[in-house]
This record gives structure tokens, C-alpha cells and sequence, in this order.
């Protein structure tokens, strides 16, 4: 979704971005606070990315990752390509 998007975003924004895309289950799986900590960011930083990239709120930015992990696994699961 974001990936093929042209973003200009701030430094902390950009961090916790790259992050994600390099590790979704920290997304997925974790609280604003531990993403924060992982990515040496304030927790309204991360919550500031989710309504940049346009999830109404952290909540749907995590929901989109825990999405994305299931479909991942379930195509893993079934020797799809």
C-alpha cells in the first residue's frame, strides 16, 4: 500500500516507516510505545505515520499489518506462488 507511494516524510515519520516495512510484525504485533522505543521515536510520532499514510487511527494502521501477515502466512502455508 504505502511502499509504491511517492512520500516526503519528516525524519522520525520516515524512521518508524522504514521499520515497518522491514519488520511488519513489530507493527502488527506491537503497542505505539514498544514501535516508538524499537525506532528511538515518541509514540505520537507513530501514531502521526498511520494518519499520514491514511489509517484513521493507529488501531487500522496495526490491523493493515496483522492483515497483510495472515494473507503472507497463508499463502506460505499453502505452497501458493
Amino acid at each position: 500500500m504505502f511502499a509504491s507511494r511517492a512520500l516526503k516524510l519528516p525524519k522520525q515519520l520516515e524512521q518508524v516507516a522504514r521499520v515497518a516495512l522491514v519488520r511488519p510484525d513489530l507493527i502488527a504485533f506491537g503497542s505505539a510505545r514498544s514501535i516508538a522505543v524499537a525506532c528511538s521515536v515518541s509514540p505520537t510520532s507513530v501514531t502521526r505515520l498511520a494518519t499520514a499514510l491514511g489509517f484513521h487511527s493507529f488501531r487500522d494502521f496495526k490491523s493493515f499489518f496483522q492483515q497483510h501477515l495472515r494473507r503472507t502466512a497463508n499463502s506460505e502455508n499453502c505452497g501458493c506462488l
